[in-house]
């Protein structure tokens, strides 16, 4: 064995300590302190940890009143992580479905999702923000632009990116030389 070897080696063996009341509250106040987060993400993380760790102690663990404790200092705020997470989402070029999906699974209420995405009126600027960083449909520069498998592979990419198949056709129908003018 390697020396690195060794090391990974032995840290896999390593016993951890069982957690308490106090050491979960620590982790989560670590864990708020070093992550913009969710309280979905932050439950998540303390149950993955007391399953690492194991728990002493005569109640089970009040996951939820340390979130809340988290909630109360404003260390965890949903609407305030969905509208950061959406922004960045849109800023990339990703469209609507890609976003409320991400959004969904970072355990943001549906209410909160649909109030960021309802007044969606730059579908196609962040479509066409990603066909251009990405260099699909009309920015792609090479000769065989025309072929139905490019064709095919680029609506496929922005399909996955979560746009629409109505706005992605709209884009792949636009003439580059009417955006530059």
């Amino acid at each position: 064995m390697t020396e690195t070897q060794v090391v990974h080696h032995h840290l896999k063996d390593k016993q951890r300590k069982p957690l308490d009341e106090d050491s979960l509250r620590q982790l989560a106040l670590y864990y708020v302190g070093r992550y913009a987060t969710s309280s979905k993400k932050l439950s998540e993380y303390l149950k993955r940890k007391i399953n690492q760790s194991g728990w002493i102690g005569t109640a089970p663990p009040d996951i939820y009143a340390i979130i809340s404790y988290c909630i109360n200092l404003g260390y965890i705020n949903d609407p305030l992580f969905a509208e950061m997470k959406y922004n960045a989402f849109k800023r990339r070029g990703y469209g609507k479905i890609r976003v409320k999906s991400a959004l969904k699974a970072a355990g943001i209420d549906e209410k909160i999702i649909d109030s960021l995405t309802e007044n969606n009126d730059s579908a196609m600027e962040t479509a066409l923000r990603y066909a251009k960083k990405r260099h699909l449909g009309p920015f792609y520069e090479k000769e065989d632009r025309d072929d139905i498998k490019i064709k095919r592979r680029h609506f496929a990419a922005m399909a996955r990116a979560g746009h629409s198949a109505d706005v992605i056709a709209r884009i792949f129908k636009i003439n580059i030389e009417d955006l530059e003018s």
